[in-house]
C-alpha cells in the first residue's frame, strides 16, 4: 500500500514539474517564429540565475562570484585557476559550470577586436543585454573588467572579453607574471574576472530537483 502511494506521488510530482516548466515557457515568452525569438532575450530566473534565451545558456547574476564565494579577495584569477574553480563550482546544488567559449556558434573564429557578437560573452553583451526581462539586473557589475573565455590562444595565452571596450582578444594566462622585457608584470587598467556559464535552462530544472527532494522525504 505504501509503495503504491509512493509511486502515485512520484508520478504526480513529475507531472507537476513538466506542467510548471511549460508554464514558465509561456509566462516568460520563450517563443520563436522562423528562428526569431519574441519577448525578452535575457530572463531573470531568480536564485541568482540569468537565462540567455537565444543561446540556451544560464549565467550567474553575480558577475564576480569568485570574490563573493571567497575564492580570491578581489575575484581575480589566472586562467588555469579560473578553469579549475569553475569546474568544481557548486552553486545552489547546480554543478557542471564552465567558462564561456570565444568561438562562434558554428565553431569558427574566434573573432578578435571589435564587434565580436557571436562568442558567448559577445552575444550576452551585444544581444541579450539589449532585451532583458523587466527588473533584470547584474550583481557586482564592473564595466572596467575583462572576462576569461575557455578558448586557448597559445600555450601561454587565452582569449578574453574586455567590457570597457567591448573587445575580444588574447590575454596572458597569468596576467600578473613578470615580463622579462619589462622586469615586471604589464600594467592592466581593468580587473580580470571569471563569469561561469551553464548549458541549458538550469533554473527550471531546479524546481524538478526540489520536488524530487520532497518526494525522498515522504517515502
Amino acid at each position: 500500500m505504501d509503495q503504491n502511494i509512493g509511486q502515485m506521488m512520484e508520478r504526480l510530482i513529475r507531472l507537476i514539474a513538466i506542467r510548471f516548466t511549460a508554464f514558465l515557457d509561456r509566462l516568460l515568452v520563450r517563443r520563436r517564429v522562423d528562428g526569431v525569438f519574441f519577448g525578452p532575450l535575457l530572463i531573470d530566473r531568480g536564485r541568482g540565475l540569468l537565462y540567455d534565451v537565444e543561446r540556451d545558456l544560464t549565467w550567474l547574476q553575480d558577475t564576480n562570484y569568485a570574490k563573493t564565494a571567497g575564492r580570491s579577495s578581489d575575484g581575480q584569477l589566472t586562467w588555469d585557476n579560473a578553469r579549475a574553480w569553475v569546474a568544481r563550482l557548486n552553486y545552489r546544488g547546480i554543478t557542471k559550470w564552465r567558462l564561456p567559449t570565444a568561438l562562434n556558434p558554428d565553431g569558427s573564429g574566434p573573432c578578435i577586436g571589435d564587434n565580436c557578437r557571436d562568442s558567448e560573452l559577445g552575444h550576452l553583451v551585444f544581444t541579450a543585454f539589449a532585451r532583458p526581462s523587466a527588473g533584470t539586473r547584474l550583481i557586482n557589475w564592473n564595466p572596467f573588467s575583462i572576462y576569461w573565455s575557455s578558448t586557448e590562444a597559445s600555450a601561454t595565452e587565452a582569449f578574453a572579453f574586455k567590457m570597457s571596450g567591448l573587445k575580444q582578444g588574447r590575454l596572458a594566462k597569468d596576467p600578473w607574471a613578470p615580463d622579462p622585457a619589462l622586469g615586471a608584470a604589464p600594467p592592466l587598467a581593468d580587473v580580470v574576472l571569471t563569469w561561469p556559464v551553464h548549458d541549458g535552462d538550469v533554473a527550471a530544472g531546479f524546481f524538478v530537483r526540489l520536488l524530487e527532494a520532497v518526494l525522498q522525504l515522504v517515502r
